[in-house]
């Protein structure tokens, strides 16, 4: 089947573009791109033009996910796959594809509401990135920008959702018995990186839960954790390696109240002999105080 192959950019509503900006430059080390209009700021981490999208109108929560595709044989086939799975496909304007920097794209809604745009024709901008702070950069490429993991009300619509229409391959499952009742979570990639986007099934007042930004040298982490202690960043998550894609990262809150993880060391899957995995725990490894603060509880 025709899929997907990384999370290309992301779009976020924001009241406070300002902490936004901060926060992107001062912790993350990533790159100012001023926007098309006064509303909205790009943010660079690589040699894309940017990856990031902030527009400042007091939503708060996640706009839209962005998904690449490799050709444009690859962009029709995922719609004709999306149509037939009952799924409205809505053609971008050509205003919205140079907005993205991208030769062509078309949006729909996955079952939590969220704006899914299908895209293919990789920006590339030829000026090197040049970050905000000292950092190796970050691990994008072929990879994508990140993941994101999101919160959902019916997990099961939502993993056929990207799995049967957007081609991604299951990595692992949470099934966790609490005494409240059961903590259902699903991980899934389009790509090597473990996962791209996940699923966490609670009601929440935001569609997203966090996204990860993943750097080349586990020091730009560290330095990144010393930074928010200093600048007054809450620090939602302490350090610890997670079990499943096996990150070394830290948790900081952002001006939107929702998280933002600044990783390293991601596990990368092989589909040839990858095996789907279950946890019936969400410890990790080592580190990671207070991991159940991803889960919104009374």
């Amino acid at each position: 089947m025709a899929a997907v192959s990384q999370l290309g950019y992301v779009g976020i509503g924001v009241s406070d573009a300002g902490g936004w900006k901060k926060l992107a430059t001062e912790i993350y080390g990533m790159e100012i791109v001023p926007g098309d209009d006064s509303r909205t700021t790009y943010l660079r981490m690589d040699d894309q033009p940017h990856r990031i999208q902030i527009q400042e109108n007091g939503r708060d929560d996640i706009e839209f996910l962005g998904w690449q595709v490799p050709d444009s044989a690859a962009f029709h086939a995922v719609a004709q796959q999306l149509e037939g799975g009952g799924v409205k496909v809505t053609a971008g304007t050509q205003g919205e594809a140079d907005e993205r920097r991208v030769v062509e794209l078309f949006r729909c809604e996955d079952p939590n509401g969220v704006r899914t745009e299908v895209f293919y024709g990789r920006p590339v901008n030829q000026r090197p990135f040049r970050p905000s702070r000292a950092i190796s950069g970050f691990k994008t490429g072929a990879l994508g920008l990140g993941h994101a993991l999101m919160f959902t009300t019916e997990l099961d619509r939502s993993v056929a959702f990207y799995r049967d229409l957007l081609g991604f391959r299951i990595s692992d499952y949470v099934n966790l018995k609490t005494p409240d009742g059961r903590i259902r979570a699903a991980f899934l990639h389009c790509n090597p990186r473990h996962h791209s986007i996940a699923f966490i099934e609670a009601p929440a007042p935001k569609k997203i839960n966090h996204l990860m930004f993943e750097a080349e040298d586990l020091d730009d982490v560290g330095s990144g954790r010393d930074l928010a202690q200093q600048q007054g960043v809450p620090v939602i998550i302490d350090l610890g390696r997670h079990m499943n894609d096996r990150v070394v990262s830290f948790y900081m809150g952002n001006p939107s109240q929702w998280a933002l993880e600044y990783g390293w060391g991601g596990r990368l899957i092989d589909d040839a002999t990858w095996q789907v995995e279950q946890y019936t725990a969400i410890d990790s490894l080592w580190g990671h105080p207070q991991l159940i603060n991803l889960i919104p509880h009374d």
